[in-house]
């Protein structure tokens, strides 16, 4: 517990393998008692965004510090609506753009608004992922659309970061022994092989197919004395696909997945494929795509360094609240980091988590 620049900053160099978390969003609402001691410390009431924005850009900084060379940072950010015509904000009813100006000054590692270079220097922003929810509060829309989605930017400092994609592929719809459906029926369908032949990879996935960029995953999920939680599965395809299992203790590597690339038997044309259901309408023929079938990868070990001195992947939440993030890591065979301002959180966390798995600093 305590203020998040204070702890990370005991913190160790590269002691963490995946920064995971949600600040609190600017202007939107306060989390601490007006006569909190630590209310000065409260992140998201900056008097503007270049401020707030200056405030991610000193925490990037610092998980920049803890974060292993080849680990992510998936932050989730909202925006705020202007509310009156006060200077460092745009005009009144405007977004601020905040979850846009911190992927600008992750990408080009300059503050948008100030022009002042990034104390956390530039990254690699790899994904924005939308989280979407179904069934959002109405709230007073006036002339706007009802907001359901908010935007979690997916960086890293390395090209060569670890992501096990095939950790988070959906189950496959079909049999790759069969035929290929037509493209109507695959769009249906999701049929892995057809999506694989319009990706050019050339490959039936056992898998399946990887997730998109947008998640449609309902809030809630926690009945505790907390406003803003995350559901649990919100948490689960960044934990499994960018947080290593094990990491050697002496090299500091983690553990990559090896995958082989099978062959399989090219599909042949014959007489009996005509008048197939998915026959091509021209040539009287059901036809193949030419790469369908004709790999197949197979998980075959995972790397080992040596030392047989293994640890479990670090999973980091800067703003940890009633402990999702801790709760999911733990599941998912991870080791978990919590940091709040708020010491009423540090119970919740506890029951969350299960005396067992959970430590105070």
């Amino acid at each position: 517990m305590g203020d998040v620049f204070d702890v990370l900053a005991d913190m160790d160099d590269r002691s963490v393998d995946l920064i995971l978390t949600s600040p609190p969003f600017l202007a939107v609402r306060s989390y601490l008692p007006d006569d909190h001691p630590d209310k000065h410390l409260e992140i998201g009431q900056e008097p503007d965004p270049a401020a707030f924005v200056d405030t991610l850009l000193r925490l990037a900084a610092e998980w920049r510090r803890v974060l292993a060379p080849y680990g992510s940072l998936v932050v989730e950010l909202g925006d705020t609506y202007t509310t009156d015509d006060a200077a460092g904000w745009p005009m009144r009813k405007s977004l601020a753009m905040v979850p846009e100006l911190f992927r600008i000054a992750l990408a080009y590692g300059i503050h948008p608004l100030t022009g002042a270079e990034s104390p956390a220097g530039r990254w690699l922003v790899r994904n924005v992922v939308r989280w979407v929810r179904p069934n959002p509060p109405v709230g007073a829309l006036g002339d706007k659309f009802r907001p359901a989605t908010t935007d979690i930017v997916v960086a890293c400092t390395s090209a060569d970061r670890w992501f096990d994609l095939d950790a988070v592929r959906t189950a496959p719809r079909s049999d790759p022994t069969k035929p290929a459906m037509s493209n109507r029926k695959a769009r249906e369908v999701d049929d892995p092989r057809i999506l694989s032949k319009a990706n050019g990879s050339g490959e039936w996935h056992p898998g399946g197919v990887p997730p998109l960029d947008w998640w449609e995953i309902p809030p809630g999920g926690y009945e505790g004395a907390h406003y803003a939680v995350w559901p649990p599965k919100l948490l689960v395809v960044p934990i499994q696909s960018m947080c290593p299992r094990r990491v050697c203790r002496t090299c500091g590597e983690p553990s990559r997945r090896i995958v082989h690339r099978e062959r399989m038997a090219d599909p042949v044309r014959h007489e009996g494929q005509k008048n197939h259901p998915a026959a091509n309408p021209r040539s009287g023929f059901f036809d193949p795509p030419p790469t369908d079938w004709r790999y197949r990868p197979e998980t075959v070990g995972w790397t080992d360094c040596g030392h047989d001195d293994w640890r479990r992947g670090v999973v980091l939440d800067p703003f940890a609240g009633t402990g999702t993030t801790l709760a999911v890591a733990h599941g998912h065979g991870r080791s978990a980091i919590g940091i709040d301002l708020d010491e009423r959180n540090r119970r919740l966390a506890a029951e969350r988590i299960g005396p067992l798995f959970f430590t105070q600093r």
